[in-house]
């Protein structure tokens, strides 16, 4: 089975294309300063390493959020594309679960995504894995600096962009509860969101782009100004 997935939910966007759980390409964004989104381009580079054609196939994993509000839009509008013109299947993923999917599953400690959420907030959930599946263990929520370190009570690895803001805020409160998952890392967000993809496909691939919605945990900022 060849699945592709497709991060966009942060400016570090992703695409990866996997056959039978095997990554056979992934490209991150070289770039993730630019504003330009570049979902289609890195798509087109791992099916190019690949020599892989689109209509060849079998789904999409895609995330969902949390993450940017135009990011996810971007990779979302993507996806319909996709599925609407190759009638191929997808499934949606959590930013936050398929950040944690790129951790080692040889990691027996809590894993803890944290995405910067502006506004001195976090996005973030706890996971771990258990016989090598990855396990939920709290749902996406945002929540301040303080309030994350309150939850976590164990030695747990931190990864993702929120480290760039908060890592030394959560080394100075945590010590040795706080360890970097720099190390752990295997592959990119969009092939970890492609390899839950794959275990979940048989249950939860869909055609209906209806269900595809965004988790944007927190209303977008042009919500908010319009109801104010």
């Amino acid at each position: 089975m060849r699945l592709l997935g497709i991060d966009s939910s942060q400016p570090s966007g992703s695409a990866a294309l996997l056959e039978n759980q095997s990554i056979l390409s992934q490209k991150t964004n070289p770039n993730p300063e630019s504003r330009a989104n570049p979902a289609l381009a890195l798509v087109d580079a791992v099916l190019s390493d690949s020599a892989v054609e689109l209509k060849a196939l079998d789904g999409f994993a895609i995330t969902t959020g949390p993450g940017s509000f135009t990011g996810l839009r971007v990779g979302i509008s993507l996806i319909k594309g996709f599925v609407l013109s190759l009638e191929k299947p997808f499934v949606g993923v959590s930013t936050l679960e398929a950040l944690a999917a790129t951790v080692s599953p040889e990691v027996s400690d809590v894993i803890c995504p944290v995405l910067d959420a502006r506004k001195k907030e976090i996005y973030s959930a706890l996971f771990q894995y258990q016989e090598s599946h990855l396990v939920r263990l709290t749902k996406d929520a945002v929540f301040s600096p303080e309030e994350l370190c309150r939850v976590v009570s164990r030695p747990t690895v931190f990864l993702g962009n929120g480290l760039e803001t908060y890592k030394n805020y959560l080394q100075d409160r945590l010590g040795k509860r706080m360890v970097s998952g720099d190390e752990f890392i295997q592959c990119c967000p969009a092939a970890g969101a492609a390899r839950l993809a794959a275990q979940r496909f048989r249950k939860e691939k869909s055609f209906d782009l209806n269900t595809l919605q965004i988790n944007y945990i927190r209303k977008p900022e042009a919500e908010i100004n319009l109801k104010a």
